[in-house]
């Protein structure tokens, strides 16, 4: 080429940039979320019509420099629904609203995260809003209702009760049902029976932890979900992400509320003239004359003057008081998250309140490009001032022993104690848990070559807990004492170790795959330190110089202040998963894991957990895209296998404990009957769903069949009497468990305009759950603890077990009864329990509404449950024969002359009166079986958001103050009390089989708290 033309082609090239530019603007702008002003980081702007495009910084704002013939603007953000924004000034401010459908949405799953879009396992997510709403004694309660196939059954109306949490029914009979609750990657210490039911209650593990530091909860329900937790995935995973630092300056948020709480229901018991007048209408029933013996010594005189109503001496309105105060910013090199909160939560019940203490802080470092770690440590530190309950008194005696007719005091003003007082206990007694959690881990992750990151995590999970108890000198009738102070501590440690390798390969512009593969390690045990006992005027929390010396003098005994560790355990396991996705359009996961436990014996220690998933999003086929009304249709299919191992440690091998010297000799004794061939239940676990949204996702949802089979199940079952042993663990040959069940969740937006917007939704569920078979065990192969459900072939986990009851012969009174052929007979019989009744409900669910205007907000939650019974076990003495308990007014509905249709037989007080009736603790029978449905008002709340602009001036970036109201209706026929009951449990035999057995459990609570939310 000429040296002059080169020269002209040169100058032409440097010319065009010149040019470009001339035909070019910079537009400027920022872009905020519209429910709350504060600034959207990383949403994308382009200029419509061209590839041209930027994103927005930490602090919203964005710079873009497009043609000049450009007219449009595209913003769109995760989570945020699109918008189309005219370019007719240099600055633009845009507000984005939340998407209905959040396909974008990032959602954690096992050991990594994905677009909701993407993902082909069933997982339902759950805002960090939704666990803050209400003031629950702990974060799980706040999932009721929210989850679809999620059964939460809060425990009771205690501070700091724990729930009852079922995913997708009851997978197992002897081992442990509850789902493995995950922090931040770490598995954390979750037993529920660190503390036995002592008192009434089974002490809450998770309670410690801090609802506002939680930033979202993913609940795991099927195998391609689930399935990458192997061997601890057949009962669900809960998987809980806390919050973090985002980029920006200093961002400050505080959270206050305050409020009162009372019982929800309450059971209704009969006044003490009417109690006087019962127990003589049964006393001439039995064909005595003159006035009935009375308990607790007590002349007739004596009771006529007293009404003490016991419920109403020891409840009260309890103070609701919770502060948290966070801070977050970030920069290229390190982001943080640093949160404190203090709450107090009094319920009902007089000197009852769970105090909550905790510090949190997260950092996220970006060493280098391609080096980044991460920082994790919160401490939180759970005070449980506890009362005795149920069984163990308190509340419990209230609804029992405590009759109306006792007095508080005698007339010398000495506390009355010829019969149940618990006035008296409440105040000579005192009794105090303390739980100190630690939860930390650090995670270093290194991208070796693009694409390509290895992650390494270490975490450790420690739990300290105390139990306190002090008793005056009144109370052990040893008033030359100043008292007595008890306390039991325990430790529990939780050591986690993982690496993965993580590789995204996309080829082409068509195919994403992602490739995990890793190893996991945790070492997990508990010990309890040495019983302590001494004299004195306060516990010990207030008299620590004492208390060491206790240990002091126990130390120059020889005796060692730790126990030996127990129920401790190991796992080591290796897993991978990839990932495929095709054209948008098509997805495909498969999994598997390989873990090994320390509960099994050397031939049955390994388990393989395989699964595999699809998703096929057909709103993205063309055959489709006609059909302009549908925004978005995606169906799911996933199969896999599950484990359960959720056993005490020790089962496999033959234990021994030492003894009393023989002839001065060490001697050991066993401590049970090994079982080598000991393995893992295993669930098989199929899902189908089916997930949609249209009219411009006005209206979204998910349809989903599942269907479980549990097989191999692990039950502590009765063995030969030669061995000396009552007990042993065994896999039941031929074993297996069915639950199948549908889901529907749904979500319509009615109104959805620039200031008012209106949705409701909701979600009902459906689940069978049978015992397919039990491998040839009888009914009684595993009894519910102390209550009155059984596992029967053919029936649910947890059949009522009963002798049925056909009502009260009108000529005489008496109960009659059906025989096991189902013939009419007056002989009551324990040989005639037949399975009735089912503790699993038909139906579950919540409907929910939100309503906003400008910067009002008015929502609701409705919970319900179809279907299913209560067994009142405490219903058979409180309606039953007459004795020394209180009675319950609906036994006015009582037999009292030929001729009466009543629903309860004649009063007496003798059990021979009703033939065969040996006690009245063995009337097991359907006269105390209730339907268990209810409709309840779970959440209410009202709020006002403050226009930002108005605060700009006070530099508060945001404020919203709110009222809200927990538990404030219930409809239900059972009339007991409180619908919704978990009572104390004994072991997870009891816990499976009985979670609807109520025996003087306490009610639920029900408050009302007005708050405050400020970011400055």
């Amino acid at each position: 080429m000429p040296k002059r033309s080169l020269v002209g082609v040169l100058t032409l090239l440097l010319c065009i940039p010149v040019f470009s530019w001339a035909q070019s603007k910079t537009v400027t702008g920022k872009i905020t979320d519209a429910s709350n002003g504060t600034p959207v980081p990383g949403a994308s702007v382009t200029a419509k019509g061209s590839t041209v495009g930027t994103s927005s910084k930490a602090d919203g704002s964005f710079s873009l420099t497009i043609p000049a013939a450009t007219a449009t603007l595209t913003i769109s953000g995760v989570g945020f629904e699109s918008q189309d924004v005219p370019v007719k000034a240099d600055v633009i401010i845009v507000a984005l609203r939340a998407s209905a459908s959040n396909l974008n949405e990032v959602v954690v799953i096992g050991y990594g995260t994905q677009r909701r879009r993407d993902v082909t396992g069933a997982i339902t997510k759950i805002s960090a809003e939704k666990i803050t709403s209400i003031a629950a004694p702990s974060f799980e309660a706040a999932l009721q209702g929210k989850a679809p196939g999620v059964q939460v059954i809060q425990g009771s109306g205690l501070a700091g009760s724990g729930s009852v949490i079922r995913i997708r029914g009851i997978a197992s009979i002897g081992a442990g049902a509850d789902p493995l609750y995950v922090v931040d990657g770490i598995p954390i210490i979750s037993d529920p029976f660190l503390r036995s039911n002592n008192g009434g209650m089974n002490q809450n593990p998770l309670a410690a932890i801090n609802p506002n530091d939680i930033e979202s909860i993913e609940i795991l329900k099927d195998a391609a979900a689930a399935g990458i937790y192997g061997s601890r995935g057949s009962n669900g995973v809960i998987l809980i992400t806390t919050k973090r630092g985002k980029s920006g300056k200093p961002s400050y948020n505080y959270n206050n509320k305050i409020g009162i709480s009372t019982y929800a229901n309450r059971p209704d018991f009969v006044s003490g003239p009417e109690w006087l007048q019962l127990r003589q209408e049964a006393w001439e029933n039995d064909g005595n004359t003159g006035k009935a013996p009375l308990p607790g010594g007590l002349t007739w005189e004596q009771a006529s003057k007293n009404n003490t109503d016991w419920w109403d001496q020891l409840t009260r309105n309890g103070f609701i008081n919770e502060h948290s105060l966070s801070m977050t910013q970030g920069n290229k090199l390190v982001k943080s998250f640093i949160g404190a909160t203090y709450s107090e939560n009094q319920s009902y019940l007089k000197n009852n309140s769970y105090t909550r203490l905790g510090l949190r802080t997260n950092f996220d470092f970006t060493i280098t490009p391609k080096f980044k770690a991460n920082i994790s440590a919160a401490y939180n530190r759970g005070i449980n001032k506890r009362v005795p309950a149920a069984w163990a008194g308190g509340l419990g005696d209230a609804m029992s022993t405590a009759l109306p007719i006792y007095p508080v005091y005698n007339d010398d003003k000495t506390w009355f104690t010829g019969g149940a007082n618990p006035v008296r206990r409440l105040n000579e007694t005192i009794w105090r848990n303390t739980d100190n959690l630690i939860i930390g881990g650090l995670v270093l992750d290194y991208e070796v070559i693009k694409n390509l990151n290895i992650r390494v995590n270490g975490s450790y999970n420690y739990q300290n807990g105390i139990d306190d108890q002090w008793e005056s000198g009144n109370w052990i009738n040893d008033t030359q004492k100043p008292g007595l102070a008890k306390r039991s501590p325990y430790r529990g440690k939780n050591w986690v170790a993982s690496g993965t390798a993580t590789y995204n390969w996309n080829y082409k512009d068509d195919h994403r795959f992602t490739f995990l593969a890793g190893i996991e390690f945790q070492e997990k045990s508990f010990i309890n330190r040495v019983y302590v006992e001494k004299n004195s005027d306060k516990p010990f929390y207030k008299n620590r110089s004492l208390y060491e010396h206790a240990l002091d003098s126990i130390k120059q005994t020889a005796t060692p202040l730790n126990g030996p560790a127990y129920n401790a355990e190991t796992f080591a396991s290796a897993f991978g998963r990839i990932n495929y996705v095709y054209k948008e359009r098509y997805a495909l996961q498969a999994s598997v894991r390989r873990d090994g436990s320390s509960k099994f014996g050397p031939d049955k220690k390994y388990g393989v957990f395989p699964t595999i998933s699809a998703g096929w999003t057909i709103s993205q086929e063309d055959f489709l895209k006609p059909l302009t009304f549908i925004n978005f249709l995606k169906l799911r299919a996933s199969y896999g296998l599950t484990g359960n191992s959720n056993i005490a440690s020790g089962q496999y091998y033959d234990t021994y404990y030492a003894g009393n010297p023989y002839n001065t000799q060490p001697t050991l004794y066993p401590g049970n009957v090994g079982n080598p061939d000991l393995h893992w239940e295993e669930t098989a676990n199929m899902d189908l769903a089916l997930e949609f949204a249209a009219f411009n996702n006005r209206i979204t949802g998910e349809v989903a069949y599942y269907h479980k089979k549990t097989t191999d199940l692990l039950l502590n079952t009765a063995i030969s009497p030669s061995t000396s042993f009552g007990t042993s663990y065994r896999n039941v040959d031929g074993s297996e468990i069915l639950n199948q069940g549908i889901e529907l969740s749904l979500n319509v937006k009615v109104v959805n305009k620039k200031d008012l917007t209106f949705s409701i939704g909701g979600n009902i569920a459906k689940n069978y759950n049978e015992l397919i078979s039990l491998g040839g065990l009888s009914a009684d192969a595993a009894g519910g603890g102390s209550n009155d459900t059984r596992v029967v072939t053919g029936y649910p986990i947890g059949t009522n077990y009963l002798v049925r009851y056909y009502g009260v012969d009108p000529n005489d009174g008496l109960p009659i009864w059906y025989d096991k052929s189902g013939k009419l007979t007056k002989t009551f019989s324990l040989d005639n329990r037949m399975p009735v009744g089912s503790v699993v409900p038909d139906f579950i669910g919540g409907i929910n509404h939100s309503l906003s205007y400008k910067g009002f907000d008015f929502t609701s939650l409705w919970t319900f449950t179809i279907g299913g019974n209560i067994y009142d076990g405490s219903a058979k003495r409180q309606d039953g024969i007459v004795t020394d308990w209180v009675i319950r007014r609906d036994l006015l509905d009582r037999w009292q002359k030929p001729g009466d249709q009543a629903k309860f037989p004649r009063l007496t007080m003798n059990t021979g009166t009703y033939n065969g009736l040996s006690s009245e603790w063995q009337y097991n029978s359907t006269m105390f079986l209730y339907d268990a449905s209810y409709l309840r008002l779970r959440e209410l709340s009202l709020g006002y958001r403050f226009d930002p602009k108005l605060l700009t001036r006070l530099h508060v970036k945001g404020a919203r103050v709110f009222v809200t109201g927990m538990n404030l209706l219930t409809f239900t026929k059972y009339p007991g009390g409180d619908p919704e009951i978990a009572r104390d449990f004994e072991n997870p035999t009891d816990r499976n089989l009985s979670p609807n057995i109520t025996y003087l459990t306490p009610p639920q609570q029900k408050s009302w708290v007005i708050g405050l939310n400020v970011t400055f």
